[in-house]
């Protein structure tokens, strides 16, 4: 059974994990160098590129977005093995096809899910990973990668986590580290994750909560994206909006009070010692006694979160 995971812009999801082969430094085949070399796909010419960890092939036809590509996943790769403290690198290089639109992706799609593929017709502005390969189109215009680049750091952490993790992370903390790998700027020259610098979340957050339809905590834990897709793609955007507001809760409130619990999870999950915590209390209980109090800080933090100028950013 094929392993999927999707993102939308502006991600249904399947399990992320396996049984990995990993170690604590970076094991694709050593090169000094990356390189790229002449790809095509039915008859649309593109390149493939070489990287320490990834294996990317793309017919988009901007030089400095091709020529940037080696360089933002290597740099992804980097900052999901340390930003959560020290995690292993896959001993295999991450696989990605990235194509200049939509119907070259709907193809390929097709190509490795053949009849399967129509569940994904109406992702729309978005990303699949498929048996840990991610498949992707542009979504930008006129030369520009940014939003493009936020669909590849989601999808690029559903790669990782599959190729690392013996034991599943739960659905609701693997989709929400992914959105919180979507936000980053680039300062002079250099690419600088910020979860927060992500504006298309933070628009539907401030959305959810302006109508005051905050999901509680434990129903966005039980939810299931797969279900919010058939109800159409605005469910699934406020699910993913209100994982990130979540999954940046866990790692900012009070100084990271919550942080080293997502950390042992994590831990846990590539040892193959994560397991589901009993059906009474559920995932909440792995953070804290008081569930309830719990949520209060919750709504209090996002309140505060998605106001303008919030100190809290």
């Amino acid at each position: 059974m094929k392993r999927m995971l999707a993102c939308i812009c502006c991600v249904a999801a399947a399990s992320s994990c396996g049984t990995p082969q990993v170690e604590p430094s970076p094991a694709a085949a050593s090169i000094s160098e990356g390189y790229a070399e002449p790809w095509s796909y039915r008859g649309a010419t593109g390149t493939r590129l070489i990287s320490e960890g990834w294996e990317i092939h793309t017919t988009i036809q901007y030089d400095h977005i091709v020529e940037g590509l080696p360089n933002f996943y290597e740099s992804l790769l980097r900052h999901y093995t340390s930003v959560f403290g020290e995690l292993p690198f896959p001993r295999t290089r991450l696989k990605v096809f990235l194509f200049a639109d939509e119907p070259q992706w709907k193809r390929k799609v097709g190509d490795m899910l053949g009849d399967e593929a129509q569940q994904w017709d109406g992702l729309g502005r978005g990303g699949l990973t498929i048996d840990g390969t991610a498949v992707l189109y542009h979504l930008d215009s006129r030369g520009r990668s940014r939003a493009t680049f936020r669909i590849a750091a989601h999808e690029g952490w559903h790669q990782y986590a599959e190729s690392i993790f013996i034991t599943c992370l739960p659905t609701w903390l693997d989709e929400g580290i992914g959105t919180w790998m979507e936000g980053f700027r680039v300062r002079r020259g250099a690419l600088v994750f910020e979860p927060a610098s992500n504006w298309d979340r933070l628009t539907t957050l401030r959305r959810i909560v302006a109508s005051d339809k905050l999901s509680t905590l434990s129903s966005l834990i039980e939810a299931q994206p797969s279900e919010l897709l058939a109800t159409g793609r605005g469910s699934l955007l406020g699910y993913y909006a209100q994982l990130w507001a979540f999954t940046s809760f866990l790692m900012e409130y009070d100084n990271g009070r919550y942080r080293p619990v997502v950390q042992q999870i994590l831990l846990d999950a590539v040892s193959g010692q994560l397991h589901e915590p009993p059906l009474r209390g559920g995932w909440l209980h792995v953070f804290t006694d008081n569930p309830m109090q719990m949520e209060q800080q919750y709504r209090a933090w996002v309140t505060e979160y998605v106001r303008p100028g919030s100190t809290w950013r």
